[in-house]
């Protein structure tokens, strides 16, 4: 299956054709004329008249490759159900005010302060995608919703980890967090529950699990964080919270807890980068099983073969131009 990811470059073909054809017919005349060339006219063309003949359209074909490698041609299989071993993963990562607060270590080497938010996308990317001593999930779906004062869905539940990392990096605070009164803007973590919850109701995977990250300061939303693990414990989906920063400075232990207790999940503790990676490899150690999943298409870029053939035939029809075939006055 082929297809361009930015068609609207072709437009430049028909410029292309318009301006080579113009040139033709504005190529300046001999200098000196003779009276008559009819009785040349039955003598056979040499090579070097041919080639000659043909040097225009070796530049045409050069800057029409160049046009087809900016509309970027990619190759790849067509979408489909695959089968995986694995499990069901929906990550829910609060990005309200509060994880703006930098009380966590990135490193145990490393003393620099940094977001809550940062920490927690800087693991989830090891966590999802192979590196340093977590395994990577290849053969489990894993989506990615974020919450403050509504939840959204970043990406969907999928086998293509790179482009749910790829998404991970635009997860940010609003840049409006607060109101005139000087309040913290609305953080439902109860609604992105249910929405987590929802998006793993179509997956027949054994097991099905949430893993929240947050402070768990939730306040406000058409559903109560309670009101969210019910819904989840109704569907056998386990909720891990995991709660982000230090007791006494905006994280709400009880709310993580309870919401844990009720999935069957487990609550832990993040204080820096190195537990959350103990967290997931606990995670890790869940059963697995096999299931259908739809797959997108796998794309890969061929733009790459066209922009080496169209800068070839550019350098060698100005070499042939400016040396065995130059134009003299």
């Amino acid at each position: 299956m082929i297809r361009l990811a930015h068609p609207w470059f072709l437009a430049l073909v028909p410029l292309v054709l318009v301006v080579a054809w113009l040139r033709h017919r504005r190529r300046s005349r001999p200098t000196v004329m003779f009276s008559s060339l009819d009785g040349l006219r039955g003598l056979p063309r040499t090579l070097h008249q041919r080639v000659r003949g043909f040097l225009p359209w070796l530049e045409v074909a050069g800057l029409l490759c160049l046009v087809v490698a900016m509309s970027r041609p990619q190759s790849g299989r067509a979408d489909g159900t695959v089968t995986t071993r694995g499990i069901a993963i929906q990550l829910v990562i609060d990005r309200s005010d509060s994880m703006n607060a930098e009380d966590l270590d990135p490193d145990p080497n490393d003393h620099r302060r940094v977001t809550r938010l940062d920490v927690v996308k800087a693991v989830v990317e090891d966590f999802v995608d192979e590196s340093g001593d977590l395994p990577g999930r290849p053969n489990d779906v894993v989506g990615l919703v974020s919450f403050a004062g509504y939840p959204k869905v970043h990406c969907p539940l999928t086998l293509d980890h790179q482009m749910l990392t790829g998404v991970l990096h635009d997860v940010e605070v609003p840049r409006i967090t607060r109101r005139e009164d000087k309040d913290l803007l609305m953080t439902a973590m109860g609604d992105a529950l249910v929405m987590s919850v929802k998006h793993l109701d179509g997956i027949e995977a054994e097991t099905k699990i949430v893993v929240l990250l947050s402070d768990g300061a939730s306040n406000v939303g058409a559903a109560t964080p309670a009101a969210g693990a019910n819904d989840a414990a109704d569907q056998g989906v386990k909720v891990y919270t995991v709660g982000i920063g230090t007791v006494g400075k905006g994280l709400d232990e009880d709310a993580l807890k309870a919401v844990a207790a009720r999935t069957g999940g487990q609550y832990f503790n993040a204080r820096s980068a190195a537990d959350l990676q103990s967290i997931y490899k606990q995670i890790d150690q869940l059963s697995r099983s096999d299931f259908e999943v739809f797959s997108d298409t796998d794309w890969d870029d061929r733009f790459p073969w066209y922009l080496v053939a169209g800068l070839l035939l550019l350098v060698v029809h100005r070499v042939l131009s400016d040396t065995r075939y130059r134009s003299l006055p």
